[in-house]
């Protein structure tokens, strides 16, 4: 009777090289994807996407998609009724219909979310015959 003998350490390293360049491309293409997705005013949101990489040890790598622009999140997950005030002049300033306001205090009704991050990973998850779970 014909023997397979397998090396269990060529194995693994063919196992997780694949595992490995299949997360690349799928983090890749969830980047991708949330460019397009991601509204457009100056393009600095758009610009700042990045996937950042991580393992422990050389094990369970990880690969992050991040937006590093300041207002990312509030942009992708909205934001609730809140109060802004100056943070070093004695008032705001800004131009509402082409006249110049000043306002000690705005009470800002909030802003609906946008989930381009989110729906890109839940386009690119379910094309690629994953999962998707939010949390």
């Amino acid at each position: 009777m014909p023997r397979v003998r397998l090396d269990r350490g060529q194995l693994n390293r063919v196992i997780k090289g694949e595992a490995r360049r299949e997360l690349r491309k799928s983090a890749r293409q969830v980047l991708n994807l949330a460019r397009l997705k991601a509204p457009v005013d100056t393009g600095r949101l758009r610009a700042s996407g990045r996937l950042i990489e991580s393992s422990f040890l050389g094990l369970r790598p990880k690969i992050a998609v991040v937006f590093t622009a300041d207002y990312a999140q509030a942009v992708n997950d909205g934001t609730r009724p809140h109060i802004i005030r100056p943070k070093t002049k004695q008032a705001l300033r800004f131009v509402i219909g082409g006249r110049v306001v000043f306002a000690k205090v705005v009470h800002h009704p909030g802003t609906k979310a946008r989930p381009f991050l989110d729906d890109a990973l839940r386009q690119v998850s379910a094309r690629r015959g994953y999962t998707y779970e939010n949390g």
